[in-house]
């Protein structure tokens, strides 16, 4: 793997985690939100919902085929 930050890769990686589970829609990463604000604050939330949509306009790549 290229050299990439461990913390960068941490975080795509917990983005993936949750999109995989489902959590693509409005509803869905709203529930998300609620569910984890209460242990890692707003901002915390607001960095992964960021990451998890710059993660959806990777996911061919991450799932292996051409139209994700």
């Amino acid at each position: 793997m290229a050299d990439i930050d461990p913390d960068q890769q941490r975080r795509e990686c917990e983005a993936r985690y949750w999109l995989k589970r489902g959590f693509t829609s409005k509803e869905k990463v709203a529930e998300l939100e609620k569910l984890l604000t209460s242990t890692r604050g707003a901002n915390g939330v607001a960095y992964l919902v960021e990451e998890m949509r710059r993660q959806w306009g990777r996911r061919a790549e991450w799932l292996g085929g051409r139209n994700g």
